[in-house]
């Protein structure tokens, strides 16, 4: 026998088409093996943790400097570890070994005369072998195509075989001795290696055999039953069933298959069918001549599927048709009669009412037959079928995706279950392919969850990232011990004027990011002349925005607004009131409609969040800091975004500029990438991307990131409700490489996510997007479990899988990161549990507080609290709310140039709380105001 091991295959998410012409491929390769005996084993292999591990270590390039009192790498991992051992998953392996030639007695008797003919002719002892290399390389020929994608197994491969054969459903060890690399042949003696420490045995008529065998020096019991295929009705794969052997893998608990096949030769199954033939027909003229009556209808089906089948063989394609018998068992193992007996009747309940399982006596027999080279233990229960029934079972179907190097983001939940990692730069450093992600769903799908996820392990793994949420509740992200003296937290709203100016959130090319170009000096200032017209027209989207509708739709609006836009030019030192100015001056040369766009433009230049466009030219650079932050989140808290889908002429003036800024922020979350070094890990994460895809600039912002990930070695996260969103944007489709979709009810949203995916549309994958992450209807409970998406790594696997962050270790970022509302957590109406029961909390090294007195009502002056603390405390997901009776002074600066250069860590002014014996806050009691 020579022994392969098959690759898996995937099924899931891949249309009828494609699933037969898998089927098809199977069952081609199969035919080719006609008169050769076939053994198919299908185990399995615990998930090889410790492996993951250390090319996860390897792979953390970078990595940030452990945070004294926080979790630290060696905990981070560790943790990672420990949680995903306790999952219990593992992989399945299939094998596959295929008879090369029967021996006949010159071979039996060469085989027993070995010793003594070794001596004397030793070239007749190694003929047999040596008649068998072009076979065997026939063989791994024909096995090696697409269908089975097999292998020839390696010596630890077939170790590992040998050891799940003879301990039958004993715990697999973790690991297993591979074999020593100068050994290239077993001898007989060698097998005592596995045998050895492994017993079996059977009461009379016992329903399961009990399999004791000894595991690092420890004895173990089990119980295994083995049951049998029996009848089986026609099943539609895959237009509506699944593989059969694949239905096993739903279950809970390990399984494992054994089938003995004998590919059957044409002319054995020609015989076959005119015996058959005869007894139909024998049997038809017995009710037409014998009797006169009509044959039953069953009786004529079956004559003309003996014709069918005859025909099948007669006609080309006879790989295809070949015809096989074979016997297919299952066993599975408890640690007690009982619990084998129970799982045993899960299979068949699995299995009803379209195949029938057997659960057959003298299962001493039956499980030996699993071992490689045992004898046949019963004839009872044969199947027959064309090697196309055989290939529908396709036994090495199974759920692949993501890789074995990256980040723990979750699990597969689909038939088979297995963790999925990924890392989100292999396909730029090893593939050469984009960095683009998409993360689709709905409201409450978990999208924030997700992103917080990968931002975080990513971090601790060496990346840098920029996240534009505007919502904020990633900003809570840069609170957590471990991250805090890496990260800061810029609220956009209060920062700076002018920290949004179009002129700046465009980044200037460095001379160093072409040196591998044939001419970098070319290169270089062609990309200058690029950088210098995107934000001229970004400015002139910007600015077209700010106006009313009725104006900007007008052709000469927009004649006027190009014409002072091309005036003040694309340098990085501009800022739009020079534009502003420019209009002015072409309204005093006789351009009357320059003038009416100047004096809109004035008015919304006099909203509060419309100076963040116009600089103050008398401080210093907003967008300079002394430090290299790790992660940057950017949130835009308070502000009011049109409802998604509503057209340009219902929104407000408020929800026009809210939409211009979300660009500007958009754009300003890229140029971190640019200012950086090409080769670091960089990633860039986007919410509310939807409205990036209604504004001209936005969608060059997407393609711009689509098509630089590669060369920056970004990743780029675009977060929507809908895919279509991005599908507006030329060439995502074509550039995304990894995507989420999460819950999705819509029906034409759910075909656009299906095409994000690349997965068929139009089979029934549709429905399915809206059954992610169920939930009963009757529950009250909050709605914390974990969410359900269905990922494209962008390798070509995809699978629905569940995010999973449930390891103790991570608890605190799970807390984090959890957004949904809960009345319980607030004490008194306004103030938060979470400020009162934790005066400590861990801030953002770039956020020092500025000093507000608290005076109570009886003149009692208490201690110092940030402005920060009364804004931000109150809740970090909302807009910042002032409590009752706070007054806000007009020359308290909020501004990003005091959170950046103000009071580092550890050095300067530090919040101080006034806390009671209770330890709730004085300075919050009853009677006190806030000045």
């Amino acid at each position: 026998m020579a022994w392969y091991r098959l690759a898996a295959q995937a099924w899931s998410f891949r249309s009828d088409s494609q699933r037969e012409v898998l089927i098809r491929q199977i069952a081609a390769q199969l035919g080719e093996l006609q008169g050769r005996w076939l053994h198919l084993r299908v185990t399995t292999r615990p998930y090889p943790v410790h492996m993951w591990a250390e090319s996860f270590d390897n792979n953390a390039l970078g990595r940030m400097p452990d945070v004294a009192g926080a979790l630290g790498w060696d905990g981070f991992l560790e943790g990672e570890q420990r949680h995903l051992m306790g999952l219990s998953m593992s992989d399945k392996e299939v094998f596959l070994g295929i008879e090369v030639s029967g021996r006949g007695m010159l071979d039996r008797w060469v085989d027993v005369a070995a010793p003594v003919l070794n001596r004397i002719a030793p070239a007749a002892v190694r003929a047999e072998l040596a008649a068998l290399d072009s076979e065997v390389g026939h063989i791994d020929e024909l096995v090696a195509g697409s269908g089975l994608d097999a292998v020839p197994a390696r010596p630890d491969d077939v170790a590992w075989l040998m050891q799940r054969s003879c301990a039958l459903g004993l715990p697999a060890p973790r690991t297993l001795s591979v074999v020593p690399g100068g050994v290239s042949r077993w001898e007989t003696e060698d097998l005592a290696g596995f045998t050895d420490g492994v017993d079996m045995y059977q009461e009379p008529y016992a329903p399961t055999v009990k399999v004791i065998g000894r595991i690092r020096s420890q004895t173990v019991q089990r119980n295994v039953a083995v049951l049998s295929v029996g009848l089986m009705e026609g099943l539609r794969i895959p237009e509506i069933d699944d593989p059969w052997m694949q239905h096993s893998d739903r279950l809970p608990f390990p399984v494992e298959w054994s089938a003995r096949i004998y590919v059957r030769r044409p002319e054995e199954v020609a015989g076959e069918l005119q015996r058959q033939m005869g007894k139909v027909r024998s049997q038809i003229r017995h009710y037409t001549h014998d009797h006169d009556l009509d044959p039953p209808m069953s009786l004529a089906r079956q004559a003309d599927r003996v014709l069918e089948v005859e025909d099948e063989l007669t006609s080309g394609l006879t790989q295809l048709n070949t015809r096989l018998y074979g016997w297919w068992r299952v066993a599975v193992s408890g640690k007690d009669e009982a619990e084998a007996v129970s799982r045993a009747q899960q299979v068949l309940d699995v299995y009803r009412p379209k195949v029938q399982m057997e659960h057959p006596e003298a299962q001493y027999k039956y499980a030996r037959e699993f071992i490689p080279g045992e004898p046949l233990a019963s004839t009872a229960y044969r199947r027959r079928g064309s090697v196309t029934w055989a290939a529908a079972a396709v036994p090495a179907a199974t759920a692949s995706v993501g890789d074995r190097r990256g980040i723990m983001i979750g699990e597969t939940c689909t038939a088979t279950r297995r963790p999925v990692a990924w890392d989100p730069w292999l396909a730029q450093e090893v593939r050469r392919a984009s960095g683009l992600t998409a993360v689709v769903g709905g409201l409450g799908s978990g999208k924030s969850f997700l992103t917080g996820l990968i931002v975080y392990k990513t971090l601790r793994a060496g990346a840098r990232w920029t996240v534009l949420d505007p919502s904020g509740p990633l900003a809570e992200l840069t609170r957590l011990p471990e991250l805090a003296p890496f990260s800061r937290h810029i609220n956009l709203l209060r920062a700076d004027p002018g920290i949004l100016n179009p002129y700046r959130v465009v980044a200037e090319p460095r001379p160093d990011h072409f040196a591998d170009e044939e001419d970098p000096e070319r290169a270089w200032r062609r990309e200058r002349s690029l950088a210098a017209a995107t934000r001229r027209r970004l400015v002139l989207d910007v600015l077209t925005g700010l106006l009313p509708y009725d104006i900007s739709r007008l052709p000469h609006t927009r004649i006027v607004l190009l014409r002072a836009v091309r005036e003040v030019g694309g340098a990085n030192d501009r800022h739009p009131g020079l534009v502003i100015d420019a209009l002015r001056r072409h309204a005093r040369d006789g351009e009357e409609h320059a003038g009416v766009v100047a004096d809109f433009l004035d008015e919304r230049r006099e909203l509060p969040q419309a100076a963040l466009l116009f600089p103050d030219t008398t401080r210093d650079d907003p967008w300079h800091a002394d430090r290299d932050y790790r992660l940057t989140v950017l949130t835009m808290q308070g502000m009011t975004l049109p409802r998604p889908g509503s057209p340009r002429e219902e929104w407000t003036d408020a929800e026009s500029l809210a939409v211009e800024l979300l660009n500007l922020a958009s754009w300003l979350t890229q140029r971190t990438i640019y200012e950086a070094d090409r080769n670091l890990r960089k990633g860039v994460a986007l919410d509310e991307t939807h409205f990036l895809s209604q504004v001209p600039t936005g969608k060059v912002l997407i393609d711009r990131l689509a098509r630089d990930s590669r060369k920056f070695n970004v990743r780029a996260l675009f977060a929507s409700q809908l895919a279509g969103d991005l599908l507006r944007v030329s060439g995502f489709a074509s550039l995304v490489n990894a995507v989420f979709v999460g819950r999705t009810d819509d029906g034409e949203a759910q075909d656009e996510a299906l095409r994000l995916l690349k997965v068929p549309t139009g089979v029934g994958y549709e429905q399915m997007l809206g059954t992610l992450s169920p939930r009963p209807r009757h529950d009250d409970r909050p709605d914390d479990t974990p969410r359900q998406f269905v990922f494209a790594d962008g390798h070509g696997g995809v699978e629905k899988i569940r995010i999973d962050l449930e390891g103790p270790h991570l608890e605190h970022v799970r807390a984090a990161l959890d957004t949904n509302p809960d009345a319980s957590r607030v004490s008194a109406r306004g103030v938060p549990l979470a400020a009162a029961a934790a005066p400590a909390a861990v801030r953002a090294p770039d956020e020092p507080p500025t000093p507000v007195t608290l005076v109570s009502g009886d003149g009692f002056v208490g201690d110092e609290l940030s402005d920060d603390d009364v804004l931000d405390d109150l809740s970090p997901h909302a807009a910042p709310v002032l409590p009752a009776g706070a007054e806000l002074l007009d020359d308290e600066e909020l501004d990003l140039v005091d959170d950046l250069d103000g009071h580092p860590a550890g050095e300067g002014r530090q919040p101080q709380w006034a806390v009671n014996g209770n330890g709730t806050d004085r300075a919050r009691s009853a009677g006190e105001t806030v000045r």
